[in-house]
């Protein structure tokens, strides 16, 4: 693996997995419509720009999800342009640490010096300390606009160009009891895309998860869960788990790629795994664990934060049952192998009588029927967890892992719903951190990779370190 390197931070460059460019490959669905979003008033000629979204989790917050009825941009003239041509739902809390495409807008080029953003549909699901269960519930929101000042003007070109939404959970849901107010923050900024990217903060987007609908020369069209597309380009280094090549890829196929924005603006895939064959009804439904019947377990209740289903709903979070059989099978993704390929000091194992509450999986079923389905097979799936550092040991070798003790936040959903207060990390050579030169005691940070209970002790084997909540970084390299 590569050496441990450090990445300054700052305002983060937008991961670009949406990018649209004039020539012929480009990202097709950035509508439901598969249209550009553009509803300008200037006057001006437009260029694409690509819009994605990040999140700053708040602890005690396991789900949240808002719908975005439209942005419009206002240039230094007090001409607007709108930029979202239809409403986009989505789900913030599995973006702690990564940032995943909503759109790209065809922008009027132009100078403008702020955005304003409407939204309504407010859900949040949370731990509830008095149940000790998880609930999920229609938020009251207490506005359903808001204007975003730019602190400079924003600058918009034939030069490609790329927003970040970044919907700050923490500060927008105030849970008292059993009421849930949601008072969204946003943060909106812009940033060049960069000629080379190296990481998460500047042009790099994994585990991008999506339906094959449509196979081209070299590319793939992926459905979205939000409904929107996009298109990716693969090439003789792309790596290929669960298909033998681009050849065995199919209409119909779920699959996670791990893709990097080029200097022509295209998308290329680095990696793609493909995680279900063809499937007309074929749904999968990914987020974590919230609570575990039997042991090992016969069903378990799942908070699910993406869902890549046929059709798409406009609420995307739902709690559904899932019940295990002896047909179900429990599988670790392409992303896990790579992981461990590095020498981990810990080999877990992902079964029936090792799956718990707090542990995110991605569930494959022959669809949802109120609220419950049968799992064909579960995939155990990324997560972040963040807390407070309390003990490092540093490796002893160029090749041996790092031990880091993190303290989960008071209060916080994992926490909660495991019983823990810490959680054993374990960062391998190579690993990419974030902001620091290495872990240090008593700082907060926040690790992405894949979490087990070991005898009772959770340990997560991540790849990503990070600083505190509110700053967006990479999720796992392939």
């Amino acid at each position: 693996m590569q050496t441990r390197k450090q990445v300054f931070t700052g305002v983060l460059m937008l991961v670009c997995a949406s990018v649209l460019t004039l020539g012929g490959l480009l990202i097709a669905g950035c509508s439901a419509g598969g249209a550009l979003s553009s509803i300008s008033t200037s006057g001006a000629s437009s260029v694409a720009v690509p819009v994605s979204i990040t999140d700053d989790p708040g602890d005690q917050v396991v789900a949240a999800s808002l719908t975005l009825n439209s942005i419009v941009l206002t240039n230094t003239k007090g001409v607007t342009a709108s930029i979202l041509a239809a409403p986009a739902s989505f789900e913030a809390t599995h973006l702690d640490a990564v940032q995943e495409p909503l759109f790209t807008a065809a922008v009027p080029q132009d100078t403008y010096t702020s955005a304003t953003l409407t939204y309504s549909n407010a859900q949040v699901a949370y731990f509830d300390a008095s149940s000790k269960k998880v609930v999920l519930t229609t938020a009251t929101l207490a506005n359903t606009s808001q204007t975003i000042t730019f602190p400079a003007p924003v600058t918009v070109n034939n030069t490609t160009t790329a927003l970040l939404v970044d919907y700050m959970v923490a500060n927008s849901v105030a849970i008292s009891g059993t009421t849930v107010t949601v008072t969204p923050a946003f943060h909106l900024s812009a940033a060049p895309i960069p000629a080379q990217p190296t990481n998460g903060t500047n042009g790099l987007q994994r585990g991008v998860k999506g339906k094959i609908s449509a196979l081209g020369t070299n590319t793939i069209k992926l459905s979205k869960p939000n409904g929107f597309s996009l298109v990716v380009a693969v090439d003789t280094n792309t790596q290929y788990q669960g298909v033998s090549g681009f050849s065995k890829l199919a209409v119909g196929q779920v699959v996670e790629a791990d893709v990097e924005l080029q200097t022509n603006g295209t998308l290329l895939a680095l990696r793609i795994e493909m995680q279900i064959a063809p499937n007309a009804t074929g749904v999968m439904l990914v987020g974590p664990v919230t609570g575990v019947t039997g042991s090992p377990a016969t069903s378990f209740t799942q908070m699910v934060r993406e869902k890549i289903a046929p059709a798409t709903s406009v609420i995307p979070v739902e709690a559904d049952t899932i019940t295990i059989n002896s047909s179900t099978q429990f599988l670790l993704p392409g992303r896990y192998n790579n992981l461990v390929l590095a020498g981990s000091p810990y080999t877990p194992t992902f079964n029936a009588s090792t799956l718990f509450a707090g542990q995110a999986v991605a569930v494959y079923a022959n669809g949802v029927t109120a609220n419950a389905a049968t799992a064909l097979s579960i995939t155990l799936a990324p997560q972040t967890v963040g807390g407070t550092i309390s003990s490092t040991l540093a490796p002893t070798c160029l090749s041996c892992w790092s031990t880091i003790t993190l303290t989960l936040p008071s209060g916080s959903w994992l926490a909660s719903i495991t019983g823990k207060s810490t959680v054993t990390v374990l960062l391998p050579p190579g690993a990419e951190v974030i902001g620091s030169a290495s872990p240090v005691a008593s700082t907060t940070a926040r690790f992405n990779g894949f979490l087990f209970n070991n005898n009772g002790t959770l340990t997560l084997l991540a790849a990503v370190e990070g600083p505190g909540a509110g700053t967006p970084i990479n999720a796992m390299p392939h």
